[in-house]
């Protein structure tokens, strides 16, 4: 499927390989899910950073990178699959999740 929209909510400013971002997938029934995207080397920096043994985060999405055609390419990947409710969360209808939107066709995607 390539009828979806993708919001960053905290802008897209990363490094490709060694970050993660907060993203909201936005499909035409108006339904928004949220997830974060993680590069295994950020999670391996995470983990020593905190001294920890482990790592986990709610919603979370490993890449090889965090391009924008790898996350455009990922979505699609997961919607086809029938995964996208099982990965992300819903956390409402657009214009819940973006007060001054009225609807799916009114949201600018950042990809």
């Amino acid at each position: 499927m390539n009828d979806f929209k993708v919001v960053f909510p905290s802008g897209y400013n990363v490094d490709y390989y060694d970050d993660n971002i907060d993203l909201n997938i936005i499909i035409p029934t108006g339904s928004v899910f949220f997830s974060t995207f993680f590069t295994i080397l950020n999670i391996k920096n995470l983990i020593e950073k905190g001294n920890s043994s482990y790592f986990w985060s709610t919603d979370m999405i490993i890449v090889k990178d965090l391009k924008k055609e790898t996350i455009k390419n990922v979505i699609r990947s997961i919607i086809d699959d029938e995964y996208l409710e099982s990965t992300c969360t819903n956390i409402g209808k657009v214009h819940d999740v973006f007060p001054k939107v009225k609807s799916y066709f009114d949201i600018l995607s950042d990809i």
